[in-house]
């Protein structure tokens, strides 16, 4: 079996070993090893080089010997012919080799240092302990399975019986272990496979009358290529035939999910949901759905948060390809993965490719529409490797030679000024004219102000729907202060601003109070640039700076509701210059 049983020898040796110097004499050996738990003492050179080992059976050999001979060096009556073992070694060869050379135990050697010494007692104590540890594991395993196994020896004698196998046939293990299959099961397999020595898998069988099982019966052979045992594993045909029923179920359920799923993203993402007045968007939509079914590549340009992903994704509902579409974002991959992103990979291309190779965006989005968002962003060496793609539909996946066909339409969209980037060397003005056989250009949402009252709403019901929250009132001044909001993340940034609103109303109800106070900081800043310029005609410098002072305490005081701290931070002032200034012009009682 492939479980663990291969311990290497650094788990169970021993590192605490003792070392003398190999002139000491034995009276030293024999003194240190009679107050230490160890059988062998080890002996070292000046440069700490282990140069013979002396033991306790060494010891009992010298008993009858004279005392002169005690203080002679250790070294003299050591054995010198150290074997070692390397640290990462299977322990089952290293007790191999103590067995062939008739030895108790190996020095354990690491980047040619001994580090430890294994013996026959580790072996013993520790080693087998693992192995124990490993049947249970084993047995606890075996209990837990579905199937019922049944392992019997060369006689035919049944030597495990797993809680399964009680099940199934109603036999309990304690009455068939030690007895031979055939007194239970005249129709078993198992003697069949240990006449012709091969495995059968999948058989249907009848063991005993009455009860049919799916059966597999796999003989098991020793190093020595001998069998030994015979392992089977049975499983009810009537429970797989319930097991087809609930997979047939399932598959029901996933299919059914599936087309709703389908039917949500079209509803989410067709042309339908796009809201828009603004002339721009209205032409941007009628351009996409002209050429939404031609096999033209596509450019969308816009700043982030235009809603250019929902645009690709309209165009391919729209076009009547049986393909996924397949999204990648450029900006979002290392340089260095992008290619086996783009063209997927064969099994050891390059230093961690996954097991059994990895398949590439192009080969997913087959026959349907790949989505390069962020395109702009992608390095120029592999621009040039896209535009070949482009040319010929042809992609390989990295450390293969084989050429694959593909028919895939793509949509690329960027943030950045493409003509500018091209100018500059940033990207391929030929690749350009392979992507953008259509261009459709999308405005930043503060050049369709009128768009923000109805996508305010549309979200208020997306999020409200989909938190479980009634939102009953909504204050109307919230959308005069959106549509003076420069929206620089544009219609994301709205979305996420109202999503904010509607999770922290409070019982149905959005208030000014509730906007972000970025917004409405933006707001008073604006209000304040406004009088600013009325006040062109006034060129008193004093009276106007006072007005403007008055204007900007009174609103950090209502967006602060009071507090002071708040106030003062927000017109980025301290708190002594607050209060000097609230004095002065006698706003203490907005304070109150």
């Amino acid at each position: 079996m492939s479980i663990k049983l291969k311990y290497k020898v650094y788990e169970i040796m021993d590192t605490d070993f003792l070392k003398i110097y190999y002139k000491e004499t034995i009276k030293e050996a024999i003194k240190k090893l009679m107050f230490s738990k160890r059988d062998e003492i080890v002996l070292v050179n000046e440069d700490d080089v282990i140069v013979g080992i002396f033991t306790k059976t060494d010891i009992y050999k010298m008993r009858n010997s004279k005392e002169s001979e005690f203080e002679r060096p250790a070294f003299d009556f050591s054995v010198n012919d150290i074997v070692k073992v390397n640290y990462d070694e299977n322990v089952i060869l290293a007790k191999d080799i103590m067995i062939q050379k008739n030895l108790g135990r190996l020095f354990v050697e690491k980047d040619e240092k001994i580090v430890g010494i294994i013996t026959n007692n580790n072996i013993r104590d520790r080693f087998y302990a693992k192995v124990e540890d490993l049947h249970i594991m084993t047995e606890e395993a075996f209990d837990n399975i579905c199937e019922a196994v049944c392992i019997c020896d060369s006689n035919g004698e049944v030597i495990y019986w797993n809680k399964a196998s009680e099940k199934l046939y109603n036999l309990k293990k304690d009455k068939i272990i030690g007895a031979n299959i055939a007194n239970y099961f005249p129709n078993a397999l198992t003697s069949k496979v240990f006449k012709e020595q091969k495995a059968y898998k999948y058989v249907l069988h009848q063991p005993v009358k009455g009860k049919e099982v799916f059966l597999s019966a796999v003989p098991i052979f020793n190093k020595n290529n001998q069998m030994t045992a015979v392992i089977t594993t049975d499983k009810d045909i009537n429970e797989l035939d319930k097991l087809m029923d609930k997979l047939k179920r399932e598959e029901e359920k996933s299919k059914y999910y599936e087309v709703r799923y389908k039917e949500q993203i079209k509803k989410q993402y067709s042309f339908s949901t796009i809201i828009s007045k603004n002339k721009k968007v209205i032409e941007a939509i009628a351009l996409s759905q002209r050429i939404s079914t031609s096999n033209a590549n596509i450019m969308i340009t816009g700043e982030s948060g235009t809603g250019k992903d929902v645009f690709a994704r309209a165009i391919h509902d729209s076009s009547g390809r049986k393909g996924k579409l397949v999204a990648l974002n450029c900006s979002a991959i290392p340089e260095e993965l992008l290619e086996s992103e783009l063209f997927g990979y064969e099994e050891g291309a390059f230093t961690g490719a996954v097991k059994g190779g990895k398949i590439g965006k192009f080969e997913l989005a087959n026959n349907g529409t790949l989505f390069l968002d962020e395109i702009g962003e992608m390095p120029i060496k592999m621009q040039s490797k896209l535009l070949r793609v482009l040319q010929d539909g042809i992609i390989n996946r990295l450390g293969s030679d084989k050429s694959i066909k593909t028919n895939v339409r793509i949509i690329s969209a960027t943030n950045i000024d493409i003509k500018s980037a091209i100018e500059n060397d940033k990207f391929r003005n030929d690749l350009y004219y392979r992507l953008a056989v259509v261009n459709i250009e999308l405005p930043p949402l503060r050049e369709r102000k009128d768009d923000i009252r109805e996508l305010t709403k549309y979200f208020i019901k997306e999020f409200s729907e989909k938190e479980n929250i009634s939102i009953d009132s909504f204050d109307d001044e919230i959308y005069d202060i959106f549509s003076e909001y420069c929206w620089e993340g544009n219609i994301r940034e709205l979305r996420n601003v109202v999503q904010r609103i509607v999770i922290l109303s409070n019982d149905g109800i959005i208030k000014k109070e509730d906007i972000p106070e970025y917004i409405l900081i933006y707001k008073s800043n604006t209000n304040i640039s406004t009088m600013i310029e009325n006040l062109e005609n006034d060129l008193d410098f004093d009276d106007n700076i006072k007005k403007i002072e008055i204007k900007m305490l009174k609103e950090a005081i209502n967006i602060s509701k009071g507090n002071r701290s708040k106030a003062a931070k927000l017109l980025k002032i301290n708190r002594t210059t607050f209060y000097y200034k609230i004095k002065q012009y006698g706003l203490e009682k907005l304070l109150d």
